[in-house]
């Protein structure tokens, strides 16, 4: 199937009316922005976090590769 989107509010809108997966949300997402989430999230989840990734980069060349965190993450390694 292929579907054409012009605009970011078409992309929210196709989001919230297709029965995705949250894998299939992340992988439109990435192809779409180069960004994506790292941890699991619901779709309804994911589209409010990429409308406020959005809100905030919007077409910034150089945005952040990862979306829904406020720039913190746990480093923490196990052995």
């Amino acid at each position: 199937m292929e579907v054409q989107i012009n605009t970011f509010d078409e992309l929210i809108d196709f989001l919230r009316a297709n029965e995705l997966t949250p894998k299939e949300v992340n992988e439109i997402i990435r192809l779409q922005f180069k960004a994506f989430y790292i941890l699991d999230h619901t779709k309804d989840e994911m589209i409010e976090g990429l409308i406020d990734y959005w809100d905030k980069w919007k077409h910034t060349a150089e945005r952040p590769p990862f979306i829904g965190y406020k720039n913190t993450f746990n480093l923490d390694v196990e052995d």
